[in-house]
């Protein structure tokens, strides 16, 4: 079911009804010419309407009798009272509606529910004929595109297969850029979205969609509400390098990407909600095998388009206006120095990355190694404190930061020392560190956990095997039953760890590696929610889940066991002194599938409690970026960058496909660029909530 707050009539049935009677509501402008004195007026009011899925600029329309004309770049079109309007795209017919100050394609299906095919068939529409396929900057229909479009190829009304069939034979038929793009069911989803977020941020209307999801808690009634977020140009990251391709993908530089983490600030005086959210350690793509600068051998490597960005918190505001960025605050080493996200050569922290720039070269003068290097990825408010807390991917490290300034007043590390977290931390598999980190309020002390397995290596610095009964030896990363999940002490800098089980029965390969846990919540009491993500088993696609987890009084501290114990749990013996059977492990059961609920993202990355029925959820959009392969003509061919090996010169020399001419950063799949910002209100206390 889908309702607009404060929308119109609609909310009781499921619809969505505009509070205004004339095609819509919005700040459309109307004029007329002053009547005679002493007569009637009889001059019908010029209304400027807008358009809106996006601003849709070069759409036809025609109002009344009057002749056929095109919107503009805001979307605005005129006509007057009492008139027909009539809209289209070339020769294909969109529908029509009374004049008035806002048209939206829910207008034209001349119904109240968004998640209708009539209105979702059109969002699909307009927004896969968009110029540069990227509605959230606006929409544009040229000139050529509608010269190519036919009368009668698309049936709006059609089911949603028979649609997508048709529009993606229309798409084929087109000339490029058009002929390349394709729509299938996520698009829809996608598309709805987009248009949700629309009425959100512009007409402050967003729309709550209920559902209701049964488990072994129980029966949830659950409303969601969703919204992109929207951020000012200052906000996005420069490209530093000279690819004109990649200025042409990037025209604006890289997206904000506040998504790795996030925390409820509070709500502000008109009841809007604020968050702090933070980003990871900046736009990267998937780099090759290459030489050890300065040395022999090689490494594998990360390329850094952006090596001057400063990991950085902001406040997001979600209210009248949708989600928008208010705010962004650098991380610094000190007041003078802001800190970079490019990684650590050696030592604590050092992750074996070589990073690059764009044209996959080694140069110290652009991207080189930094030693205080930090990649964050959570987000946590200590009022108590009056600071804030990360966990990063690095060391991994937690890291006290001063509201105020940013600058890290406290790093904490694996090692052996005084108020150093466990060594065993730093067996962490590279870009699988602490991924979620939550604060118990009652006892002030953090929650987080490694993101997978840990890799701890053998002799000859390979990933150690193991080999459970009647298998075959193989990583322990792959197939350790467990990640570790740490228990820290800022006031004592002490720490004790437990097992979070997982089952690699429903993971890609059977494999436990495959798992990763976002973000956490603390509901108290020992008792959280974790966001647990993965490629599933079916079909090696990624699903997103909640689970609800407990801290078990007689849970094992596991601190003390090196990885010995990811052994015992493979072989199901003792390894060393330690013994995996012996040990309690957490207790977890299933919460919520957001998938089921429309979530698209791969990365649900961000957490934060708002009330004790709401929750507020975040995805990492990876800075829109993606790495794409290329043959000798530039066209885009599968494959990984991380299969190749190049030189020092950045020449592939061996691993890639054979067909394989270069590869550059590219914009990455429209269903991961937006940063989604979802409320979720449960019919439940969560604080209320036990285990079976």
């Amino acid at each position: 079911m889908v309702t607009a707050c404060g929308g119109g009539d609609g909310g009781g049935n499921g619809g969505f009804a505009f509070p205004a009677a004339s095609g819509g509501t919005g700040t459309g402008t109307q004029t007329s010419a002053p009547a005679p004195a002493g007569t009637t007026p009889v001059v019908a009011s010029t209304v400027t309407g807008t358009f809106l899925d996006a601003a849709v600029e070069g759409l036809d329309y025609t109002a009344g009798a009057g002749t056929k004309a095109a919107t503009n770049a805001a979307g605005e079109f005129v006509c007057k009272d009492g008139d027909t309007v009539v809209f289209s795209a070339g020769a294909v017919a969109l529908g029509s509606a009374a004049c008035g100050a806002t048209v939206t394609p829910l207008t034209l299906a001349g119904g109240s529910d968004i998640k209708t095919d009539a209105v979702v068939n059109r969002l699909l529409a307009l927004q896969t004929l968009d110029d540069d396929a990227d509605p959230s900057n606006g929409i544009k229909l040229t000139a050529p595109l509608k010269a190519a479009l036919t009368a009668g190829v698309l049936d709006f009304a059609a089911t949603p297969a028979a649609f997508e069939l048709a529009l993606n034979k229309l798409l084929a038929a087109l000339p490029a850029p058009w002929s390349t793009r394709t729509v299938d069911a996520s698009r829809r989803i996608l598309a709805q979205e987009h248009f949700e977020n629309t009425l959100a941020s512009r007409l402050g209307t967003p729309v709550v969609d209920t559902s209701t999801q049964t488990n072994a808690l129980g029966k949830f009634a659950l409303a969601v509400t969703r919204y992109q977020l929207q951020a000012d140009a200052k906000f996005y990251v420069p490209y530093e390098g000279s690819n004109a391709l990649i200025k042409a993908d990037f025209p604006n530089g890289f997206l904000p990407a506040y998504g790795s983490g996030m925390a409820f600030k509070g709500k502000a005086a008109d009841g809007a909600l604020e968050f702090y959210a933070i980003t990871d350690r900046g736009p990267n793509g998937d780099g090759p095998t290459t030489p050890v600068p300065g040395g022999t051998g090689t490494n594998v490597s990360k390329v850094f388009p952006a090596p001057s960005f400063a990991p950085s918190y902001g406040v997001i505001r979600v209210g009248s206006n949708g989600a928008v960025l208010q705010s962004s605050t650098p991380l610094r080493l000190n007041a003078g120095q802001k800190l970079t996200g490019l990684p650590p050569q050696s030592g604590v922290g050092s992750t074996g990355e070589t990073p690059l720039t764009d044209a996959y070269v080694f140069d110290a003068t652009k991207s080189n190694f930094d030693a205080n290097g930090i990649d964050p990825e959570s987000m946590v408010l200590d009022a108590k404190r009056n600071v804030l807390w990360t966990s990063d991917e690095y060391g991994p490290f937690i890291a006290r930061i001063n509201i105020a300034t940013g600058v890290v007043e406290k790093r904490y590390k694996p090692g052996t020392g005084a108020g150093d977290l466990p060594a065993v931390l730093q067996q962490r598999r590279a870009n699988r560190g602490m991924e979620g980190l939550a604060l118990d309020i009652a006892s002030g002390k953090l929650h987080g956990y490694l993101q997978s397995p840990i890799d701890p290596k053998d002799g000859a610095g390979k990933s150690l095997k193991a080999t459970p009964p009647g298998g075959v030896s193989t990583d322990v990363r792959h197939i350790a039953k467990f990640a570790r999940w740490l228990e820290f002490d800022p006031s004592t800098e002490t720490s004790k760890m437990y097992a979070y089980p997982i089952n690699g029965g429903v993971y890609d390969k059977d494999r436990t590696g495959n798992a990763k846990l976002g973000d956490l919540v603390s509901l108290g009491n020992g008792r959280f929610i974790v966001i647990e993500q993965g490629a599933r088993k079916s079909d090696g696609k990624v699903f997103n889940k909640l689970m609800l987890v407990e801290v078990p009084a007689n849970a094992t501290d596991i601190v003390g066991f090196d990885q010995n114990l990811e052994v015992s749990s493979i072989t199901q013996a003792v390894a060393g002194t330690a013994d995996y059977s012996a040990v309690i492990t957490l207790k977890k059961t299933e919460l919520l599938d957001l998938n089921a609920l429309g979530w698209l993202a791969e990365k649900a990355e961000g957490l934060a409690w708002v009330d004790d029925h709401t929750l507020a959820l975040v995805n990492d959009n990876d800075f829109g970026v993606a790495t794409t392969l290329l043959d000798a003509t530039g066209a885009k061919i599968a494959g990984s960058m991380e299969d190749c090996t190049v030189d020092a010169a950045g020449a592939i020399v061996s691993g890639c496909p054979k067909a394989t001419g270069g590869a550059r950063l590219t914009r990455g799949s429209d269903l991961e660029r937006p940063t989604r910002v979802w409320l979720i209100k449960f019919d439940q206390s969560l604080s209320a909530l036990r285990l079976p």
